[in-house]
């Protein structure tokens, strides 16, 4: 066990971490450059300028991308976390799951707040409650009127047929993820359209296939909902990560 002092422990000197108010993004890097390094720094110096607007951290993303630049290592995951004046830097070696997920219904029901789409929290303690509840590997949630909103730490999509996705408008309940953004640009590249509207129940349990995406863990296809088995026939999802990229690595323009 470690005990640490405040004043030993910098991060923590911050008066809005203390309060639980921050902003963070995640992102990997492959071979020769981050994935889509600047649709993150976008989103996370915007949902800072939100949180902390004396700050102006949106003036600092020059300063910040100078910075990424030397810390640059093939297949890594990078974070950065910002309360108040700090940004807090990390990183680790990339290890995925498995691109296969079990997934079940949350318990909890999803309600609208104030949030922004854009302000990426990291508290996940019901999240993770939810998983360990639910003894599969994700959880979806619903919002009070039962239309899917997202999964623990992920966008969800739902393949009607081999030229209609559905996936939820982003809102207070459903962030507006990095991935998510880019496979709507890519399936729409390929004449697959994207509606963004509400999913029922229903929809769900009749889809073809259900994708998860994250920046870490990319594009995850769901093998079971429940206790019902999804479908077996993997084309559009295999012709996606072989032309898109499991996290979009054939699509990074920057």
């Amino acid at each position: 066990m470690k005990i640490i002092s405040v004043d030993s422990s910098t991060i923590y000197q911050s008066n809005s971490l203390c309060r639980g108010v921050q902003t963070f993004t995640s992102f990997i890097s492959d071979k020769t450059q981050f994935i889509f390094l600047e649709e993150h720094l976008e989103r996370l110096l915007k949902g800072a300028d939100y949180l902390f607007p004396k700050e102006k951290w949106f003036n600092k993303k020059n300063e910040i991308k100078e910075f990424l630049k030397n810390e640059f290592v093939p297949s890594h995951y990078f974070r950065l976390n910002i309360s108040d004046d700090q940004l807090v830097f990390f990183k680790t070696p990339h290890q995925p799951k498995d691109p296969f997920v079990k997934i079940a219904k949350a318990k909890s029901t999803k309600v609208s707040s104030i949030i922004p789409a854009y302000v990426k929290n990291a508290n996940y303690m019901l999240a993770d409650l939810e998983i360990k509840e639910s003894k599969k590997d994700d959880v979806i949630f619903f919002d009070v009127n039962g239309n899917a909103t997202e999964a623990s730490t992920s966008n969800i999509f739902v393949l009607l047929d081999d030229k209609t996705f559905l996936t939820p408008k982003t809102s207070s309940m459903v962030l507006e993820g990095v991935t998510r953004k880019k496979l709507i640009e890519y399936l729409s590249s390929q004449n697959i359209k994207v509606q963004e509207c509400n999913i029922s129940q229903s929809e769900l349990e009749s889809a073809r296939e259900i994708w998860l995406t994250n920046s870490i863990q990319g594009i995850r296809l769901v093998d079971s909902y429940g206790s019902l088995e999804m479908y077996k026939d993997k084309t559009i999802y295999q012709m996606t990560c072989y032309n898109f990229g499991r996290f979009g690595e054939k699509f990074n323009h920057e």
